[in-house]
């Protein structure tokens, strides 16, 4: 088989899959970075996950953060199912919405809350810490996520 049609027949499975997936994910958590800097004013609170609570840090990990979850996103997005949706911009925006509601209720909700809690992070928010602002920010990344991510699998 040659390379070309290894990468015609399996697509995620290339170096330029996991590209377009990470950089979908990095500009996905830009979007979403905006919203909780200017918005809700936590970066320094996610910065403060690896001991440093502040604003460029927090940025840093914010980031990190969003290329892992696209990451697995794209693990998610190779599922024979959802092949017919990969370069539907639409329909793989529904995709990445549903992935930003599942990150807001497991990642948000209980993972971050008691990770800082384990961290002593003063005041950690309650368990489960579902802010609506910050289910509107990983709604925002998953839309963005899938949307980019499909745009870049059609080229």
């Amino acid at each position: 088989m040659t390379a070309q049609a290894h990468e015609t027949e399996y697509p995620e499975l290339t170096a330029t899959y996991w590209t377009k997936v990470t950089i979908a994910g990095l500009v996905a958590g830009l979007a979403m970075g905006i919203v909780m800097f200017r918005v809700m004013g936590i970066m320094q609170a996610v910065g403060s996950l690896y001991g440093f609570a502040a604003t460029g840090p927090g940025w840093i990990a914010h980031l990190f953060h969003a290329v892992v979850f696209a990451l697995i996103f794209g693990g998610f997005y190779m599922w024979a199912p959802l092949k017919p949706f990969r370069d539907r911009v639409l329909a793989s925006v529904t995709i990445g919405i549903t992935w930003g509601v599942v990150l807001w209720f497991l990642a948000a909700g209980v993972i971050m809350p008691l990770w800082l809690e384990a961290v002593s992070a003063t005041a950690p928010p309650a368990l489960p810490s579902l802010n609506p602002v910050s289910g509107l920010g990983h709604v925002l990344y998953g839309a963005v996520l899938g949307g980019v991510a499909a745009a870049l699998q059609k080229y």
